[in-house]
């Protein structure tokens, strides 16, 4: 009897041992997702010289005139979160701020959501495309990179030379708009992504991309992307393709291609995109962009070497091309965890199809500052 009372004690306590660990383990589960702040912030300044000739002449005084001196931030703030669900599955939320001044203020960059698995990757939300992200293109490092605007904060871009390069990148572009995005798992190195754009007004209204007065355009676009170590070679490449409809002005088809090798402290590589008008009878958004550079990395130390060219030909009319070109030389230190020094040295030269001096710009700039991560 008595053994049979201590038995069923025991089977009793370890029956709530039993359920009380299954409910602890349950309640350890359906804890809600843990937000983490992390971000960057850059603060620069630099000297730069514009020409004189686009600045004013000895007839037209009336011109503006760039000051040589000029500070610029670049900031953001990240909330990231991520939970792994009991099928495997992990939810993830991405929300970024963009935090200068140049913004007005605080200003919701990306937004999505991100759901992981043995199927890949999938986003939905206000993001980048696929093809930006998993793009290769021409190292440099340092203060600013040359496939963005950031060079235009120093050397002036003149109003003529054309939007078909004025971001002038080898990518389909970092715009944030509304998008759906898919990247597969990756296989022998290999990743392929696919995203869909519906609107290019970044908003929650139904897009408005039909009829006469359509106002809005559509776009998507896919990459194969390759990554893997050859022997002792880090070898990274891409090819992708992408399309914007819209209205006719508008509407373009794209490629592009990138390549980066990594042998031991040096990367060399480049990249190149063609962008040409849908409709075929224009050549206004027509463009040919390439990039190429190499950077050695020893320690805290990094330098890199860029060259930048961009060519549109707009008015078939018109001998000539609006071209930008431009070469760097790029350094950067780590002073510590996340703290590191930047320095950038910038040739460019804005030339119009035109000669007017008004049109034609080129100039150099010498820029430093500081990068903290967090």
């Amino acid at each position: 009897m008595k053994k049979s009372l201590y038995m069923t004690t025991a089977l009793a306590a370890a029956g709530v041992l039993a359920f009380g660990a299954t409910d602890a383990m349950a309640a350890e589960k359906a804890k809600k997702m843990q937000i983490k702040v992390s971000g960057s912030m850059k603060s620069l300044i630099g000297f730069a010289s514009n020409s004189g000739s686009y600045e004013t002449t000895a007839s037209n005084t009336s011109r503006t005139h760039y000051d040589a001196f000029n500070i610029v931030n670049d900031s953001e703030v990240h909330f990231k979160g991520t939970t792994k669900l009991d099928n495997g599955i992990s939810v993830s939320v991405v929300i970024q701020l963009e935090t200068d001044q140049k913004n007005n203020g605080t200003q919701v960059d990306e937004t999505y959501v991100k759901l992981t698995g043995g199927f890949g990757d999938i986003r939905i939300g206000s993001q980048k495309a696929a093809t930006f992200t998993l793009k290769h293109a021409a190292p440099l490092g340092g203060a600013i990179g040359l496939g963005n605007p950031d060079t235009n904060n120093w050397i002036i871009k003149p109003s003529a030379v054309a939007n078909a390069i004025k971001q002038n990148s080898t990518h389909i572009g970092g715009g944030d708009n509304m998008k759906l995005l898919y990247i597969t798992p990756k296989f022998s190195g290999f990743r392929v992504g696919a995203s869909y754009e519906p609107s290019s007004a970044n908003a929650d209204t139904m897009p408005a991309v039909g009829g006469t007065a359509g106002t809005e355009a559509q776009s998507f676009d896919a990459i194969v992307s390759y990554e893997n170590k050859l022997g002792s070679v880090n070898v990274k490449a891409d090819v992708a393709y992408f399309e914007k409809h819209g209205n006719a002005a508008t509407s373009t088809t794209n490629w592009r291609g990138g390549v980066l090798l990594g042998f031991g402290a040096i990367t060399v590589g480049g990249s190149y995109k063609e962008t040409k008008d849908a409709d075929g009878t224009s050549t206004a958004n027509g463009a040919e962009v390439f990039d190429a550079g190499v950077s050695y990395k020893s320690g805290p130390f990094g330098v890199g070497v860029q060259y930048f060219n961009a060519t549109t030909p707009q008015t078939a009319a018109v001998s000539g091309d609006d071209e930008v070109t431009k070469i760097a030389l790029g350094g950067s230190y780590t002073m510590g965890p996340g703290v590191s020094l930047v320095g950038t040295v910038v040739h460019v030269d804005w030339d119009d199809e035109t000669t007017a001096d008004s049109s034609n710009n080129s100039g150099w700039a010498a820029i430093g500052g500081i990068k903290v991560s967090f």
